[in-house]
């Protein structure tokens, strides 16, 4: 694929490895990466997708370098690019499995909430820092955070920033199992390759988009607003 993102087939199962040598930042080259890595998985008729960090971590999030350029196009596009690769994952035509290799902030754990099975390590941190560091959490990200997060586990993922690891993880919705570090990848294509021997991929796409329909339209109107919500027109 490219120096950021790897590909692999097999046994129907297309695993996608995020790894830019850092933190994985989701900025336009990484979401560009993941997009042909997904159609890739389309193209070879995959029937689960496994998406994982690196060593290190699942992802650090949006790349702040775009926001601090000043360039306000760049930063409407990287917002709005992160959260169609939310929307796609979502709405993903057979099951996506994120190996959440390590932690998941900000963008990063948006993304991990799009997913349709998460697999933790028992440090896998999961936070919405964003206003920790001086940021308002777009709309999108609410919604998604809306909706598989607990809603006390939303107030305080939201309002406060709270950090979730472990049981707590699982307990307010981030996570769906938490598994030893070196064993949360072969977790994550274990759980996909079941998924694809046993579920039936229409009937799992039409019920998620049924599911998910409320959610999704909430998601796809703070899309459209990006530009108004955060001045970037």
């Amino acid at each position: 694929m490219t120096s950021t993102v790897s590909y692999a087939l097999a046994d129907s199962v297309a695993t996608i490895t995020l790894d830019d040598g850092k933190v994985n930042v989701l900025g336009p080259a990484m979401q560009g990466a993941i997009n042909e890595a997904l159609d890739r998985a389309e193209a070879d008729k995959a029937r689960a997708v496994v998406l994982a960090g690196n060593a290190r971590v699942f992802s650090g999030g949006f790349d702040l370098a775009v926001f601090q350029s000043g360039d306000a196009a760049a930063a409407h596009d990287m917002l709005a690019g992160g959260f169609r690769l939310s929307v796609r994952t979502l709405t993903f035509p057979v099951p996506v499995i994120i190996a959440a290799t390590g932690p998941a902030i900000a963008m990063g754990s948006f993304l991990l909430l799009s997913a349709d099975h998460r697999v933790g390590a028992p440090k896998s941190r999961c936070q919405a820092i964003e206003v920790a560091i001086g940021m308002t959490i777009p709309i999108s990200a609410i919604e998604i955070m809306r909706m598989r997060l607990t809603p006390a586990a939303f107030e305080r993922g939201t309002a406060l920033a709270a950090t979730f690891m472990g049981d707590e993880a699982i307990a307010g919705g981030w996570l769906d199992e938490i598994v030893e570090a070196d064993q949360v990848l072969a977790r994550a294509q274990q759980v996909a390759a079941e998924a694809a021997a046993t579920l039936h991929a229409g009937a799992h796409l039409a019920t998620k988009l049924k599911a998910r329909k409320s959610a999704l339209d909430a998601i796809q109107v703070g899309i459209d607003g990006l530009a108004t919500e955060f001045s970037l027109g």
